[in-house]
């Protein structure tokens, strides 16, 4: 079968290769894969900027159909469509783990940069670790965005504990910030979605697709906050990864309020500490997914919430052509760009 491989360092070690089909051992589930979203871990891979074990085929975000079972797996059958949690190795020992939150467990592989992952015709995946897509979404290659969406799920509902009634700001307008606004939304919240002068196009879609208001610059986003609260937004989001996005969130956050970070910054940036303790905020953070956010993403798709999400995908482009897709994705051309086996 063919596999997006990285094998070596740089850019030029990550090719298309004719990889041998995996076999399902016990407890796994064979997947021929539906599409594989690109993600900003997936490009930093591409440029050694994120730890992986070479050679490895690429891909965490993904749906599929289960081709064949492994021994001792019940619960699915040939031809189900699966999404997978993406931490799929842990040493099922350590605190973490027994906390249930593999991705701190420091043993923890990910599909994709750990393990073999499903930029390729084919993923092996545990069945413990998988979800069957409901039949609202079957047959459809949306729910490749599920691992980002739980993500978000983590990051507002978990973490933030984002409720009906609230305004929220969320601070980015891509696909992570498109999602968070998403999740806001669904839990009643008043979601203004801000970006830059750059961001015409995603804050469109923003106003379309999950935020109540948005703002393009400082001086709209300062009359927004006016005239929804009377002493600023109960909960800060920040997704863009930029320390201006953050002093914005940091400025729009009421006092006691909540601030809560969900993008990578990928380099150390100065933080007004300061205002932070002098507003009392809460701090919170979250890195990827936990089974319990998967189990509300599950929950929210076999609902009918996820309606609109797949405006979010962009492109959708064959495997061969990975260079191109993997060429939208680093000049943000777009949301989600998907490969397509």
């Amino acid at each position: 079968m063919k596999g997006l491989v990285k094998f070596a360092e740089g850019p030029e070690g990550l090719e298309i290769q004719d990889v041998e089909k995996p076999v399902p051992k016990s407890g796994e589930l064979l997947v021929k894969v539906m599409a594989a979203g690109i993600c900003g871990t997936d490009l930093h891979i591409m440029h050694d900027e994120y730890k992986y074990s070479p050679p490895v085929i690429l891909g965490h975000e993904f749906t599929g159909v289960v081709e064949q079972i492994g021994d001792d797996v019940t619960g699915f059958r040939p031809g189900d469509q699966i999404v997978c949690i993406t931490a799929v190795v842990s040493c099922r020992r350590c605190r973490y783990c027994r906390l249930g939150l593999n991705m701190l467990c420091s043993e923890r592989k990910s599909i994709g940069s750990g393990v073999n992952g499903a930029m390729a015709e084919y993923v092996v995946v545990p069945a413990d670790l998988s979800y069957i897509v409901p039949e609202n979404l079957a047959g459809s290659d949306v729910m490749a965005l599920a691992e980002p969406l739980a993500c978000m799920v983590r990051a507002v509902i978990e973490q933030s504990q984002v409720n009906a009634g609230d305004v929220v700001l969320v601070s980015g307008p891509g696909a992570i910030g498109q999602l968070a606004a998403f999740v806001a939304r669904s839990q009643g919240a008043f979601v203004i979605l801000t970006g830059t002068d750059i961001d015409t196009k995603r804050l469109l879609l923003g106003k379309e697709f999950c935020a109540n208001e948005t703002a393009q610059s400082r001086e709209e986003l300062d009359a927004l906050v006016t005239r929804y609260t009377k002493d600023g937004v109960d909960v800060a989001i920040e997704c863009a990864g930029a320390a201006a996005s953050l002093d914005t969130c940091i400025d729009m956050v009421r006092k006691r309020g909540i601030l809560s970070q969900a993008g990578l910054f990928g380099k150390k940036i100065p933080v007004d500490m300061d205002k932070i303790l002098m507003k009392e905020l809460t701090l919170t953070v979250s890195y990827a997914t936990e089974r319990t956010s998967w189990d509300i993403m599950m929950r929210l798709a076999a609902q009918g919430k996820l309606a609109g999400i797949e405006k979010l995908i962009s492109a959708r482009v064959p495997l061969d052509n990975w260079q191109k897709a993997f060429r939208m994705a680093e000049n943000k051309e777009g949301f989600k760009v998907f490969l397509v086996p």
